[in-house]
Formats: C-alpha cells, structure tokens, sequence
C-alpha cells in the first residue's frame, strides 16, 4: 500500500487555542517498522487534545498486539519519560496489571516531530465504555480488584515527592523534579505567553520535594515567580477576568493571600500529619495518580476482570494522605471529592461498600484508612493549590487561610473539620 493511501501528517489543535501542532506520520510508521522488523499500518485507536493512539498492524491486518501513542509537543519531555518510569516500577514492585512498554522516545525534535512510545496494546474495554449497562456483581468484581491493586500501589514509599523517573543505573528508579500543573508551557493547551518556550524559570519550583511543605507549597511559589516576571501579563489576564475590578488592587491582594497560603502549607499539614501507625516513618510519600478514571480501567465486561491499568501520565510521588484516597468516582455524587463519572449516589454507595470491604482483609488497610481520614481536610487545600492568582485574589479565600491558621495554632496535625460537622 503506497503512502499517499495514508495521511502523512497529523496534528494537535489544542482545542482552537494556540498554532497546532503536527508531527509526522511516515516517520512514526517508520520507527514501528524498524522495531518489528516487519512492514506495518497504523489505524487510529483514540485522540485527545494532548494524546493520540495508533493500532499497529501488519500490512495484511494481523494484529500485534501492541500501539503506538503520541503525545503532544505542548508539554516538556519529563512527563513521558516519568510515565513511563512510573509503568515499569509499578510493573517491578507490584502485581498490578500495566501495559509493557517496548520503546519511546522523548525528544520532541526526532524526526517523527513529538514524542511518542510502543507499547503492549491491554486487552478489554475501558470500564468507562459500558458501565452504566454492567451487572452490579460484575462491578463489585470490578471494585474489589481494584481495592486490592490500589493498596499495593500505596504500599510503595518514598523518601521524597515528585516524579519518578528512571536513573542511569537501571532498573533502578529515582524521584526527580514533579510533572505536574503549572510546570508546563500550556495548562490545558492554554498558553498564557504565546509562541515562548517551555518556561526553565519554574525549574526551583519542581523539587525533588524532601518535606511535604516544599511538596504543598511548590505551585504557589511557582505562581509568585510567574508573577514576578511577568507582572504585565498577569495583570492583562485579570482584566480580562473581571473588567470591572481594578486589576493592580486584585493582583497585589491576591499575591497577599497566596503568601498567606505558603504560611498556612507549613503548618496545615506541613511535615506534622504521617498516620501514628505508620510502619516507615521517614518514608511518608506514596504514589498518587492524579488522573484515576474509570476509561483508565480496563475490563473484561463477561467477567468483570481487570485486564490493566493505563495511562500514567499524570502519576505523582506526593504525601500517603493524599494517595490513599477512595476513588472519585466511587464518592458521593455531592461530595466535593468525587467526579462527574460512576453512577448515582445510590449505586455509589453499594461499589463504595465492596471496595472498602475488600480493603479491611488485607492488613494495610488500617494504615491506608487512618490516612484517607486524616487527610481529608487536606486534600481540600491541595484541590485549591493548582490556582492561579486570579482565584487567590478573593476576601472569601482570605477569610478561608484565616481560619485554617487560627485552627492549627491549637490542632497540630489535625484539619479543620467541615462546616456541618462543626454545627454537629
């Protein structure tokens, strides 16, 4: 099949934000090529704003039982490089079920123009793609394997928080600067300064972090630095959000509260909250995934196995209460933690049940819980640390510092409890 029966280029568009960009398709076909030794086409999988997945094939249609995904030239190159370090750790420490991956490469300039990894394509159906139609024993079978996959995850420790990536001395594995929001040139494909660079100056901002106030903090120190040298810019996206507000006395407000919310990090949780029975009290960092769905999940929908787990890219080395977390959407509809996807509230309530249940068996689940409980109140606070300063620059959210510091002053190591347990 000649190459004009393919596209040759394709492209990311950001969602109409900001010059596309594009990368080339022969090439990527090329570099499959070579590493089957054999001829082969690729047929679309999925595409995203930021990611597109490719089938690989033998020219006559055969399967390999792999793919190839790419990843969009708008964020640096740590974030696949600590994807998939985070894959083949998981993979070496733990029976969690994850994609192996063959190669990749992640310097945007190789001559397929992004970056890009062939991996093991995972058996099944995104759990996401039928859910609603599944048995409730097929999703409990579902939700008590992954109570039990998700405690093994929180059994890794660390020393630090950050990324994970791979050291010169593999297999071994270490924990280097964090890939996560507001570390790349575009959140969410929005670029605040167009046609710049990926931006070194946050580069003090991403750790490694040796305490969980350096961890808590980063994004806050990161967004004063932004500010700081580009006071104009800030000051125009201001303008932009609310017109009829004086952008000079919101902006110095909102550097005033985000400086109150450094102060609030280190002492609301600061380095104080490890659960009492903590068995490796210097190792205090677990693994989070930021970005745990249920399209994430791989199934088999006769049985309600769990085929595998993907994509990592949003995994990060952070504090065990804010890994050990019960899945978003097995919460309650209306509690702040949970998301839009997994049913009503009603049929929550009963996976949420199974899930639990399966944990209690095993003997990390007190660890696990003390820390889900305690860091509730936390994990509050980390949700609001991803904003930039035009959130900060509110009364309402000085009041809400106000009231964390007073707090913490006589309840070390314990959040502030909710509004209606307060009135309880």
């Amino acid at each position: 099949m000649s190459d004009d029966a393919y596209d040759r280029m394709s492209t990311f568009s950001y969602n109409g934000e900001g010059e596309p960009d594009s990368f080339s398709l022969t090439q990527l076909r090329s570099v499959v090529d070579r590493y089957f030794l054999t001829s082969c086409k690729l047929e679309k999988l999925a595409e995203g704003g930021y990611h597109k997945v490719y089938d690989i094939l033998r020219l006559d249609g055969a399967p390999l039982d792999a793919v190839v995904r790419v990843a969009s030239p708008a964020f640096p190159k740590d974030k696949l490089e600590s994807e998939v370090a985070t894959c083949k750790m998981i993979a070496a420490f733990t029976n969690v079920p994850v994609p192996r991956i063959y190669a990749w490469n992640s310097d945007a300039s190789n001559p397929v123009g992004a970056e890009y990894m062939i991996l093991d394509k995972v058996k099944g159906t995104p759990a996401s793609q039928n859910w609603g139609d599944l048995s409730e024993a097929i999703k409990k079978t579902v939700v008590t394997q992954i109570a039990h996959y998700l405690l093994e995850i929180c059994s890794l420790r660390f020393e630090s928080a950050g990324s994970l990536y791979l050291s010169p001395l593999s297999p071994h594995f270490v924990v280097g600067p964090i890939v996560s929001t507001p570390f790349y040139r575009a959140l969410d494909g929005v670029v605040r300064i167009p046609n710049a660079p990926v931006s070194q100056d946050v580069d003090s901002n991403r750790g490694p972090f040796s305490t969980v106030t350096e961890y808590l903090s980063s994004n806050l120190r990161a967004e004063l630095d932004f500010i700081s040298n580009n006071r104009s810019v800030v000051l125009s996206e201001l303008h932009e959000y609310d017109p009829t507000q004086v952008a000079e006395s919101r902006l110095e407000l909102g550097e005033r509260v985000m400086r109150k919310a450094i102060e609030l990090c280190s002492v609301y949780p600061g380095d104080a909250l490890v659960p009492a029975n903590i068995t490796t009290p210097r190792r205090p960092f677990s693994l989070k995934f930021d970005d745990f769905r249920l399209s994430n999940v791989m199934i088999d929908t006769d049985t309600g196995r769990v085929t595998g787990f993907i994509d990592f890219e949003a995994a990060t080395i952070a504090p065990l209460w804010e890994c050990a977390v019960i899945p978003r959407w097995l919460q309650d509809a209306d509690d702040p933690e949970s998301s839009f996807e997994g049913g009503t509230s009603g049929e929550r309530k009963v996976l949420r049940a199974a899930f639990l249940s399966a944990m209690e068996g095993s003997a990390r689940y007190p660890e696990w819980r003390e820390a889900c409980d305690m860091g509730r109140p936390f994990r509050r606070l980390t949700d609001m640390l991803y904003f930039q300063v035009n959130v900060w620059a509110s009364n309402d959210q000085d009041i809400w510092l106000d009231e964390r510091l007073e707090w913490a002053k006589t309840h070390p190591g314990i959040g502030l409890p909710e509004r209606d347990e307060l009135q309880n």
